[in-house]
């Protein structure tokens, strides 16, 4: 068999240990090929990486018997390790993507299992360089001349322990080690994909056409250890077809339609499949995912394959007007928005007669489908689809069901949501030229995604991106690391909702995980943000020269102040309504901000007093500002809107008479929109709570359930297999919504899911003990979800909450881990009671 980063490939060596002293780097520095091709010329939207892998090879001869082999490495662009020709580590697409001039991670191996350990031995050490996060267009501005990273390169330190103890360092430079552009990959970019010529031989092999590097200069920020956020391959969990058919011809074409495909064959998974050039094999892996393609297959020598990939098909005879691309039953790719140069294969065989085995281990793809063309004819004798993610099988931590079969697909969405969009870091889609680290979509999924997963040491990793991109001033950007556009000082900063992801994710990952750490490294960063925002009350216009005069606000809700619509607009240009809606949810995040800080502040020992002042400040400056006292805002449009209520129950502005009209005009407005949200992503990461705690849970599963657009239900119902961007991503009687920017993996509203965790289930976490040490267990349940199972590996040990109706009782078991206790509350009753660790059972009639 023919391996191309295939099957063989994948049984790595090496296991990644802790970084070796940081004096170590001394020893070494980074290194870049001469010739490597640049880009030139100002970069747009569809410009493409610099061709070519980057490859460094080198020789080290033992001095003893080898003892021990520890490589610690780096690189400027995605590498990978080998030692005598093995891929060293199952972490792919090292290493990671951080501030492209602030930090770069290391990863350190053991690799004595690779080394020939006898004196005298020599072995080979190579690493292979692409742009990645690095001299890709994801980290670089438009209009900038030519990529931020210019060129690839890379950086290690071998630590040698001889069996005499005598230890030795041989580190990267120009003298010992050879460098060029080599190897079958020729092309590879995150955005861009990756073009792979099996009939090259790999770098290591060709040492012949290496020469002497050149010192690289590019980089001057720190190194950093690898500290979670690490990328798996997951093959646990690879998708096998669900559908696979050949197309040719085209029936129905017209002015106004691309027509249907001719479909000339199926096969159905395990058969063998035959592509001839002029036909489109087409494959559903029935799940949108963050992945790449693994194939076995077989063509003469010199045959090209081109695959690309996409979210759906077309659909509706290729109706324009459905905003379809092209004829029904081929793959729709406008929503990527660089269709024509971006996230493709192209594969050319070395065709010796044996099975060729690849999967693309330079970039990522978000997708459901895949279409095939190629120039001869091609045996596929299998075809899956990996999913690549930072969520390893061993951080998998909660599986949630229900009764309601449509409830459950919906959990499935929000799980493969956070698979595909926690890679390195939280984006906000796998998909599209975008994988970028947006902030809010990032905090109002925080706490869901930690009852899927541990995603502790994952964010610690993050919180640093969050650091490095703070501005001098103190302004959290919208999005973290650095990258093409949502960071730049003087426009992207303190945008609320966003900005304030800064404080609201190391408070999650301490109140669930009991996380200590994660505020103290950050805390210095929250205190000069919170201070920053507190100084100007938040205030659009105060804060203008950093906020771009903009907002994102309450983004793609249906409301009448939507952001992205251009609702905010009027004919003089913002309307003084938006503008006050803006400072309005600006100051509910001040308050929220300071209420967390002091939560934080008390649980490390530091002062709480003056967050505890502040936030009463906060409270106390938008009751007079913006409400009357009667509990109507001031501005009349925001009465008529679900999510300034919203934040006015969850902060408890209004209190009495007050808040009861507040609750009574909510109600009124669901009702008006036949029990639909109207919200976006930050009233939505609100919603399902702030409606139980105020006496609206009936309100919250009319929504859970709710089918109508928009609801998470109708995306399921049209569907979905992950969260989607838009709550109309796609609508079966009308097709695409719009496709400038349409995701269909964007898990930011599987945030129902907390709800579920904490309400339906009853499994949340008690700030005043954190890492649920003691459980707020008070489960609201509903006939319509017929019964729940719900288990958690929390930081103090494994939860349950099982319920079920039997007529007219309702059976509850639960179980509270070794050391934790519990306040449990009852459904209809208001006084909780103390538990301690086991099993019990409680039952109530309804």
């Amino acid at each position: 068999m023919v391996t191309a980063c295939g099957t063989a490939d994948r049984k790595s060596v090496g296991t990644l240990i802790g970084a070796l002293d940081d004096n170590a780097w001394k020893s070494s520095e980074w290194i870049s090929v001469v010739n490597a091709p640049v880009v030139t010329g100002t970069v747009n939207d569809g410009a493409r990486a610099a061709d070519g892998a980057s490859w460094f090879v080198s020789t080290v001869t033992n001095e003893g018997k080898v003892e021990r082999a520890e490589w610690m490495t780096s690189g400027l662009g995605v590498y990978d390790l080998y030692v005598n020709g093995k891929l060293v580590g199952m972490e792919v697409l090292k290493p990671g993507f951080t501030h492209p001039f602030k930090t770069k991670r290391s990863f350190t191996y053991d690799v004595t299992d690779a080394f020939d350990t006898r004196k005298g031995a020599v072995n080979q050490l190579s690493a292979q360089v692409t742009p990645g996060w690095w001299g890709d267009k994801i980290v670089t501005p438009g209009g900038s001349q030519g990529m931020f990273g210019t060129k690839c390169a890379f950086r290690g330190v071998l630590r040698v322990t001889y069996k005499d103890g005598t230890v030795r360092l041989y580190g990267t430079d120009t003298d010992n080690w050879k460098a060029g552009i080599a190897g079958p990959v020729k092309h590879a970019a995150i955005f861009d994909g990756e073009e792979y010529d099996a009939r090259v031989a790999q770098g290591f092999l060709t040492p012949e056409l290496l020469s002497r590097p050149e010192m690289n200069r590019e980089f001057k920020g720190q190194i950093l250890p690898d500290n979670g956020a690490e990328i798996y391959m997951r093959d646990d969990i690879a998708l096998a077809p669900v559908k696979i058919y050949v197309w040719q011809d085209i029936t129905g074409q017209g002015d106004d339609a691309y027509g249907k495909v001719v479909v000339k064959r199926e096969y159905a998974d395990g058969e063998t499949i035959e592509v001839n050039p002029g036909e489109n094999l087409v494959v559903d892996f029935g799940q949108n995912a963050a992945a790449v393609p693994d194939f076995l297959f077989r063509a003469k020598k010199g045959t090209k394959l081109h695959c690309i990939t996409s979210e759906l098909l077309n659909d509706g005879n290729g109706l324009k007007s459905r905003g379809m691309d092209g004829p029904e039953g081929s793959v729709h790719r406008l929503n990527l928005r660089i269709p024509d140069t971006g996230m493709m294969l192209d594969y050319t065989f070395a065709g010796d007669g044996k099975p060729e085995s690849y999967r693309p281990k330079n970039t990522f793809f978000g997708y459901r489908f895949v279409s095939i063309t190629v120039t001869e004819p091609v045996t596929i004798s299998r075809i899956r689809s990996v999913p690549v993610t930072s969520i390893a099988k061993d951080m998998e931590t909660g599986r949630i069901s229900t009764g309601n079969e449509l409830v459950n697909r919906l959990i499935s969405n929000t799980y493969w949501g956070q698979l595909s969009n926690y890679l390195s870091v939280p984006t906000d889609c796998p998909q599209r030229n975008e994988r970028l680290g947006w902030m809010a979509d990032t905090q109002v999924f925080a706490e869901t995604g930690t009852f899927f997963a541990n995603t502790s040491r994952f964010f610690h990793k993050w919180l640093q991106d969050v650091r490095d991109t703070q501005s001098p001033k103190g302004g959290y950007p919208s999005v973290a690391p650095f990258a093409q556009y949502g960071a730049t000082e003087d426009v992207d900063m303190n945008r609320l909702g966003w900005a304030d992801a800064g404080v609201i994710v190391p408070w999650v990952v301490w109140k669930q995980f009991g996380d200590r750490k994660v505020v103290d490294d950050s805390w210095e960063s929250m205190e000069r943000y919170v201070n920053h925002i507190a100084e100007a009350k938040y205030d659009f216009n105060t804060l203008k020269g950093e906020n771009g005069n903009y907002q994102y606000a309450d983004w793609l809700s249906y409301e009448p102040l939507e952001s992205c619509s251009g609702k905010i607009y009027g004919p003089d240009g913002l309307k003084p309504e938006a503008v006050a809606y803006w400072n309005y949810l600006s100051a509910c995040y001040w308050l929220m901000d300071a209420d967390m800080m002091s939560d934080m502040a008390r649980a490390t020992g530091r002062d709480a007093s003056r967050y505890v002042s502040m936030a009463g400040e906060a409270r106390e400056y938008i009751r007079s500002q913006f409400l009357t006292a009667d509990g109507e805002f001031k501005t009349e449009i925001l009465n008529t809107m679900q999510t300034p209520a919203l934040f006015a129950l969850k902060n408890n502005i209004v209190e009495g008479a007050a808040k009861e009209r507040m609750i009574e005009r909510l109600r009124r407005n669901f009702k008006e929109h036949g029990n639909c949200l109207q919200t976006g992503f930050l009233g939505t990461s609100i919603l399902m709570s702030t409606l139980t705690e105020n006496g609206m849970a009936d309100m919250a599963y009319e929504l859970l359930l709710q089918r109508k657009n928009p609801s998470w239900l109708y995306s399921v119902d049209n569907g979905a297999t992950t969260i989607w961007e838009r709550w109309n991503s796609y609508m079966k009687d009308s097709g695409m919504g719009p496709q400038g920017m349409n995701s269909f993996n964007h898990y930011a509203y599987g945030c129902v899911c907390e709800w579920l965790w904490e309400t339906a289930a009853g499994i949340a976490a008690d700030p005043a003990r954190p890492g649920f040490r003691h459980i707020i267990m008070r489960p609201v349940p509903d006939r319509r979800l017929g019964h729940l199972t719900a288990e958690y590996r929390s930081a103090a040990g494994l939860i349950k909450s099982s319920w079920r109706y039997d007529g007219d009782m309702w059976k509850w078991t639960f179980t509270i881990p070794e050391g934790a206790t519990a306040s449990v509350t009852l459904p209809g009753d208001t006084a909780a009671k103390e538990y301690g660790a086991g099993t019990h059972t409680l039952s109530v009639r309804m």
